[in-house]
């Protein structure tokens, strides 16, 4: 068994650093407007088509040492950083949730994380592929976990409709949540205080994981963010008050992440710090 947890492990490592590679694809040109299909992968410098043995995640970044192979243009790191990161997150998620159907699903909210997380940095905007999909793959996710279970009874029962139920206010309760947030920032900083995608954004985590997820996850991204805009002011030397405009989008991600992961453990240390 042991055994078969480690190739298990090594086979998802694997597919997270695969898909990864094509995510950033998918991160560069989706954009800009432009196919993820055509043309195949190249050079934005040189424009040389990219052999597919050049085109191994992981591995033909350090065996070309950054470099295109043609014009030995460099090649920016955080391709296998991300290549890196989603190899790393879809082994945790295997770890976390094992042989269930969890698991991929877990997989495609990593995936569409990681697209989202770094659009947001790099255009300040979230696909709708990204927001709306989140949303519909957790009330999908829910509605087919409860078909299965139904199934295994051998019928329906009105008590298995509580998940979906869950989803369902934890999708209304994030979205209805950030709007409100949204909708008070900025009429106090009289401009736009986030964009409609991270509403979006964090409706998805309440259809995918519930209403309790929503406020780890916002007090979370809200510590994140703070820690990061106060630093770029200190950094930058720019006055503290001025408006520091910053993609929310990724320290959404990033707390949504803490809660896939260990979110019972840090509601449990929150009520135990009370308690005593």
């Amino acid at each position: 068994m042991d055994g078969l947890v480690v190739i298990l492990g090594a086979f998802s490592f694997g597919l997270g650093a695969c898909i990864a590679s094509f995510l950033n694809v998918v991160i560069w040109r989706v954009p800009r407007g432009e196919s993820i299909v055509s043309p195949p992968s190249h050079c934005p410098k040189c424009n040389t088509a990219i052999k597919w043995y050049q085109n191994i995640p992981i591995l033909s970044w350090l065996a070309l040492r950054g470099k295109c192979a043609n014009c030995k243009a460099p090649i920016s790191p955080r391709y296998i950083l991300i290549e890196t990161l989603g190899g790393l997150l879809f082994l945790a998620a295997f770890w976390k949730y094992g042989l269930t159907i969890d698991t991929p699903v877990m997989w495609i909210w990593i995936s569409l994380m990681i697209v989202g997380s770094m659009i947001d940095f790099d255009h300040k905007l979230l696909p709708d592929f990204v927001t709306v999909g989140g949303m519909a793959l957790g009330v999908g996710f829910v509605m087919v976990k409860v078909a299965l279970a139904a199934l295994c009874m051998g019928g329906f029962d009105f008590a298995l409709a509580s998940p979906v139920l869950v989803s369902m206010i934890g999708l209304v309760f994030g979205f209805g949540l950030l709007w409100l947030i949204r909708f008070l920032g900025s009429k106090a900083f009289k401009r736009e205080a986030m964009g409609l995608g991270d509403v979006f954004l964090m409706g998805a985590v309440g259809a995918l994981f519930g209403p309790i997820a929503v406020l780890v996850t916002l007090i979370l991204s809200s510590v994140f963010g703070s820690i990061v805009g106060v630093s770029m002011v200190a950094l930058s030397k720019t006055k503290f008050g001025k408006f520091v405009e910053i993609p929310y989008g990724p320290y959404i991600c990033l707390g949504c992440l803490f809660w896939m992961f260990c979110g019972p453990e840090i509601v449990d240390w929150y009520i135990h710090l009370f308690a005593h």
